[in-house]
């Protein structure tokens, strides 16, 4: 639902700007995401960087300023294994998610770019640009198992003690939030029809469980008496040695949001290019 009503309400909203579009392209992004959090050892996590792709649409308002739709597909993930510090790989905890993502953004053409020169010569071929925007995305963290030999997936589960009588002030986190996309990318026309160009985005998030990792260890045993072995386990990593850890021992960094990342290579293709004569 809240997907559907943000796809509205944007809609509404950019209308009028798609109305003096003078050219209109479609295309694909093909690239890579990764994330920023708690199971990975610094900014970013090479290790963890997955293929991703998407479709995107942009209407050229005039040289300086396009504004594009886009929905991408990719995967991120972690794992304490790549853990430099000690305590982070006795903590023994991984994750991956599939992640949806449709935003709607603002380009700014730094030098100016002009989408199609069927009718006129143009300097302004190749421009570098910067991007902002609002985006709706759907995540599902997924734990590994070994017990069962499989991916679980986490959220129900509450592994810092979401949905219990003792921990009532934590809540089950939604899997569909909103997120700030922003970046940068260069594009260049190629051709009559085509456009090539590359960009890299961070998306600011607001929760910080897109790793299902934030506060405090839940005691091992009420955890596994309120909300099931399987739950227990996955808190603590399979690892006996995290057994007894309570309440006032931190499970990850409560004070700090996760991000997640998207960049690649993009191919556009110019569907509507009227003759707009120069004076």
């Amino acid at each position: 639902m809240a997907k559907k009503i943000f796809i509205i309400l944007i809609g509404v909203c950019l209308a009028p700007l798609f109305t003096f579009a003078q050219l209109w392209e479609v295309g694909v992004l093909l690239g890579a995401s990764t994330y920023s959090g708690d199971l990975t050892p610094g900014l970013i996590d090479p290790k963890q960087i997955h293929p991703d792709g998407g479709v995107l649409v942009r209407a050229n308002i005039n040289r300086y300023f396009t504004v594009k739709g886009n929905v991408y597909y990719g995967t991120i993930s972690g794992n304490d294994e790549d853990a430099t510090n000690p305590k982070d790989r006795q903590r023994n905890l991984n994750f991956k998610s599939h992640i949806l993502d449709i935003s709607v953004n603002g380009e700014i053409n730094l030098l100016g770019f002009e989408s199609n020169t069927r009718y006129y010569k143009t300097q302004y071929k190749t421009s570098p640009y910067l991007f902002g925007g609002v985006a709706v995305f759907n995540f599902d963290p997924e734990g590994y198992d070994p017990v069962t030999n499989s991916w679980v997936r986490l959220q129900p589960l509450g592994t810092e003690g979401q949905g219990t009588t003792r921990y009532n002030d934590r809540q089950k986190y939604a899997l569909t939030q909103i997120s700030i996309p922003f970046g940068f990318g260069l594009k260049h026309n190629l051709s009559e029809h085509w456009n090539i160009g590359f960009e890299f985005g961070w998306r600011k998030t607001f929760t910080d469980y897109l790793d299902d990792v934030s506060n405090t260890y839940v005691p091992n045993q009420y955890l596994s008496q309120f909300s099931g072995a399987l739950a227990a386990r996955m808190a603590i990593g399979n690892n006996p040695l995290n057994k007894d850890y309570g309440d006032n021992v931190n499970r990850g960094n409560p004070n700090t949001d996760d991000w997640y990342m998207i960049g690649g290579i993009t191919i556009t293709y110019i569907i509507l290019a009227p003759y707009c004569p120069h004076f």
